[in-house]
């Protein structure tokens, strides 16, 4: 009877320490998941914007989430001025840390690439043209910083911040939690998290009005519309299709 009580106890204590484990390495996201926006402006449609985690590829021997966010302009508004732009963001699976990104521009006239290797152990980065930068452990691409917010605690009326470096600057980004509000996408009505990430002029997403993304009140944290004031208006991108492996 003591042996059983033990066996029980025993078995009860390892329970409570695979729920920990399986608690403390939860992620709202995994390979697989793709989400297919409408990029609007206004009352024109301005063409596709995709996020999509595509695969998990070692990289230094770490694996990582392969995140690739497209940003495409239709043939219509392409005649305005056309946008073809690519990120790659590749983070190491256990602690979301950035170990490569990618961008790659097209838009206009103006062209862009570059190629950034996150150094985590020796605490630097490397650039493709040569520049290297000192960084804070576990810093974070303004990619990898959006999909890290998704595994955070959001309380509205409250901020996170999360350890960036982006163009050769380190720096806290702030995400603000500003309110809960119900929206409505193409592909359905949700309940969201309204967050702003407070992105310093000239970085890359950065604008005039700032960026605010509308987030899923639930444990999964889906970005369901992406907001981003200019000059004259706003761009906006709404959820129109989501797949899930």
């Amino acid at each position: 009877m003591k042996r059983m009580r033990i066996f029980i106890t025993l078995t009860f204590f390892l329970i409570l320490l695979f729920a920990d484990f399986l608690l403390a390495n939860f992620r709202p996201f995994n390979k697989g998941e793709k989400l297919i926006f409408s990029v609007e402006y206004g009352p024109i449609k301005a063409g596709t914007a995709i996020m999509e985690i595509s695969e998990i590829t070692m990289i230094d021997s770490i694996p990582c989430f392969h995140i690739v966010s497209i940003e495409k302009t239709n043939s219509f508004f392409s005649k305005i001025f056309k946008i073809d732009d690519r990120y790659d963001s590749y983070i190491d699976t256990l602690n979301l840390h950035s170990i490569r990104f990618e961008k790659h521009i097209r838009e206009g006239s103006y062209k862009n690439d570059q190629i950034v290797e996150f150094k985590q152990d020796s605490g630097k980065v490397i650039y493709s043209d040569g520049r290297e930068f000192q960084i804070e452990p576990g810093a974070k691409d303004i990619i990898a910083s959006i999909y890290f917010a998704r595994t955070l605690d959001l309380e509205v009326g409250k901020s996170v911040f999360i350890n960036n470096h982006t163009d050769g600057k380190n720096y806290n980004l702030e995400v603000k939690v500003l309110k809960k509000e119900k929206v409505e996408t193409p592909a359905g009505e949700f309940d969201c998290l309204v967050i702003q990430p407070i992105i310093e002029e000239g970085k890359i997403f950065a604008s005039r009005g700032g960026l605010t993304i509308w987030l899923t009140d639930d444990t999964w944290k889906i970005p369901v519309l992406i907001r981003s004031k200019i000059m004259i208006g706003s761009i906006q991108a709404k959820l129109k299709e989501a797949y899930f492996e």
